[in-house]
């Protein structure tokens, strides 16, 4: 009847192990689950926003902002690239040349 209870050195250790190796897996699952935890904090930090660093929609409109700007420079530079009857940057470069060859042709 006492043999039931008494544990021989082989169930100490296998039970020692088991144990060892639950609480193993246990720290394992809650380390992940931190770590995950973490992540999704630095997500929503960056998605909403923190007081030092704006948030994706701040960043976006500040961006379309940039690109807007950025857009209306371009017109304004490819307007003077081409002819456009004679205000242009281009126009100004072929009346040169023409000047230049023109007289080119006169001191010949």
């Amino acid at each position: 009847m006492y043999n039931c209870f008494i544990m021989s050195s082989m169930n100490i250790i296998l039970t020692v192990g088991g144990v060892a190796t639950a609480l193993a897996a246990i720290g394992y699952i809650l380390a992940r689950g931190l770590k995950f935890i973490q992540s999704a904090t630095r997500f929503m930090d960056d998605w909403y926003g923190t007081e030092e660093y704006p948030g994706v929609v701040e960043r976006l409109a500040h961006g379309n902002a940039r690109f807007d700007c950025i857009e209306g420079e371009l017109k304004i530079i490819k307007e003077e690239l081409f002819n456009n009857s004679g205000s242009s940057l281009r126009d100004a470069i072929d009346r040169i040349e023409e000047a230049v060859s023109k007289k080119d042709k006169e001191q010949f």
